[in-house]
């Protein structure tokens, strides 16, 4: 089981399906501090959302608001799970979806929190893609480009607000297509990278 880091459910854990690679705790400490002066009063998105860990920790430091959104439905289950026995099911909403198929997620994301906070572009949106390897032939094997695809949708969703932040954990095997965002910031964890992007404001 997995442990909330800081904040208001310190401590508390949480549960996270078997199949499923959830983010190092180094790696979610690390991040964390890095946007520690961004977190209070954020509205946060959490794609490939897993366990729900990042988002939930999220709203242990001070995140008024988080939504979710995954496909696997047993992941989904352990999000409500995790949600209803820590008591943040009122600060959160979770969109069972493949995010890069299933596109009316990000419709549906805009208007939980125009709906709620009269918004419609969040704060913080972390995408923790799965290192998918696809096989070309018997002799090739390469990375999905699940985390360039994501960004590329999210350069089309206006779903970042002007001033907001833009975290992509990825594999280093992974070039990152960063399109209209503007990189301000990476982090190397053995072979995970974590970059930092905001809106470009050319």
């Amino acid at each position: 089981m997995l442990k909330i880091l800081a904040g208001e459910k310190k401590g508390h854990k949480i549960y996270s399906p078997k199949h499923i690679r959830p983010i190092l705790a180094q790696i979610k400490k690390s991040v964390f501090d890095i946007i520690k002066h961004l977190i209070n009063g954020s509205l946060f998105l959490d794609l490939y959302a897993g366990s729900g860990s990042v988002g939930i920790e999220a709203l242990s430091r001070g995140s008024k608001f988080c939504v979710f959104v995954e496909k696997d439905r047993l992941c989904v289950k352990t999000i409500l799970k995790n949600l209803s026995l820590l008591q943040l099911s009122q600060k959160s909403f979770v969109i069972t979806a493949d995010i890069l198929k299933d596109l009316y997620w990000i419709e549906k994301a805009r208007n939980v929190i125009k709906k709620n906070f009269n918004k419609t572009e969040f704060d913080i949106i972390f995408v923790g893609a799965p290192y998918v390897e696809k096989s070309y032939s018997k002799n090739e094997i390469k990375l999905a480009n699940l985390c360039s695809d994501t960004i590329q949708i999210l350069s089309n969703s206006k779903l970042l607000s002007y001033n907001g932040l833009l975290i992509v954990q990825h594999s280093l095997k992974e070039q990152i297509n960063p399109g209209k965002f503007l990189l301000v910031r990476r982090k190397k964890y053995g072979d995970t990278i974590v970059s930092f992007f905001s809106e470009s404001k050319q």
